[in-house]
């Protein structure tokens, strides 16, 4: 019953003549006419545009090219565009070719800006070998010393390098707008860049989050750090600070007061620790600093004229010791570190020690041949410490305070006898 009912459908749409125009109707709908005409509608005036018809027989040189007849220049100028496109394509060739030459010789020439005054850098694939070759090199300190290199992270410290003068080998880098921070600093010459994944550089990287940015410097030594300003007749001598953020903490603190330098004994961390540069802010590239030294050269170093001073937490007083050490440690007078006139003293020398091991043996001896005396900071009950390099910062800078108050009183002084 269905199919019978279905086959009467189709013949009835068929000769219809209505069903059958929608039924076409639908097939060139795409084709945008301008109006549909179907044969059931009444006549009106219907304005239709007509398309122009090109006679293509009236165009000689088309016939000419459909029976592969040759056009003479006269009566076509393809010949002459031709010739004009060849002569540009050599052109752009020979443009690109001595560009990629020039190019090659300002790499070679370790040129850090082309003609137009663009940074001239070489983008590498990923594990390219000569990025993990340096880059493993540089996190080794045995290389590090061997090459006399060191590796930075971050634009920031590029900077605080360059600012320095601190001389620049190499900069790997994945963004190219972290070198605009670079470009006003960047020496005419012997520079290379190379441009690697961000995903590489942050594989390397000691950051969770990386900036994206290395830097590798010539290690800067005491003779040729830049100072911008006179330092303070002030030194410290960090003994067997262990944990690279300390250090990192005592270096800052040391460049914010204006130390004249920082002096490490054996037993410290590795200056060049990416951690201790990461955490001393550029203070690398600002302080004079001496690492690994003995207790037996330490005089070397020392003013002639300095005043020893220790900034210990431990406040015990004489007659609590037994043992040759606690004797020792008992030779050095305890003060607070506030009592202390430092205004009248020409030269003071801070011993700092780290927070595992405390302040050795040597470092009581030493103070305890020169009259020295320890420096303690008076803490809220309960409280046992301070971290040694904020202790160093507020000792540091309470000598600073005392300092400043004592030379502009007698620059005032001598003022007034001048006026008298």
């Amino acid at each position: 019953m269905s199919k019978n009912i279905y086959h009467l459908t189709c013949a009835f749409m068929r000769h219809t003549p209505c069903f059958s125009s929608i039924r076409l109707y639908g097939r060139w709908m795409h084709r945008n006419p301008a109006k549909v005409m179907l044969p059931f509608e009444s006549e009106s005036k219907t304005i239709i545009k007509k398309e122009k018809i090109i006679d293509l027989s009236l165009s000689p040189d088309i016939l000419k090219k459909s029976k592969n007849v040759p056009i003479t220049p006269e009566e076509n100028d393809d010949s002459k565009t031709s010739n004009i496109n060849a002569e540009k394509s050599q052109k752009i060739k020979e443009n690109r070719e001595t560009m990629l030459k020039k190019r090659k010789f300002y790499l070679s020439q370790k040129k850090v800006f082309d003609d137009t005054g663009e940074i001239i850098y070489e983008k590498l694939k990923e594990k390219d070998g000569r990025i993990s070759s340096l880059l493993v090199k540089l996190k080794s300190k045995k290389e590090r010393i061997r090459t006399g290199q060191i590796l930075v992270e971050g634009w920031r410290l590029i900077v605080d390098g360059l600012q320095a003068k601190c001389i620049l080998k190499y900069v790997i880098f994945s963004r190219m707008e972290d070198l605009d921070h670079l470009r006003p600093l960047l020496p005419k010459t012997g520079v290379q860049f190379f441009k690697i994944p961000y995903k590489e550089i942050a594989m390397w990287s000691d950051v969770e989050t990386s900036t994206g940015i290395f830097g590798v410097f010539e290690m800067p030594t005491p003779d040729n750090i830049k100072t911008f300003s006179r330092p303070l007749p002030l030194q410290f001598i960090c003994d067997n600070v262990r944990t690279p953020g300390n250090l990192g903490a005592i270096l800052r603190a040391a460049v914010g007061v204006g130390c004249e330098k920082v002096l490490l004994t054996k037993g410290c961390v590795d200056l060049w620790d990416p951690k201790v540069i990461r955490s001393a802010a550029g203070a690398h590239f600002r302080q004079s600093i001496y690492p690994s030294i003995d207790w037996e050269e330490m005089p070397k170093l020392l003013e002639t004229n300095t005043s020893l001073f220790i900034a210990d937490s431990d406040t015990r007083t004489t007659g609590e010791g037994t043992t040759e050490e606690e004797m020792l440690h008992n030779l050095v007078p305890i003060v607070p570190y506030y009592s202390v006139d430092f205004g009248n003293i020409k030269h003071v020398t801070l011993v700092i020690g780290g927070e595992t091991e405390g302040i050795s043996e040597d470092s009581y001896r030493f103070a305890a041949s020169r009259n020295g005396l320890r420096l303690h900071i008076p803490l809220q009950r309960g409280v046992e410490s301070l971290n040694t390099g904020m202790a160093a910062a507020v000792i540091a800078f309470e000598i600073r305070k005392q300092f400043i108050q004592a030379w502009t009183k007698a620059k005032l002084e001598a003022q007034e006898v001048k006026v008298k």
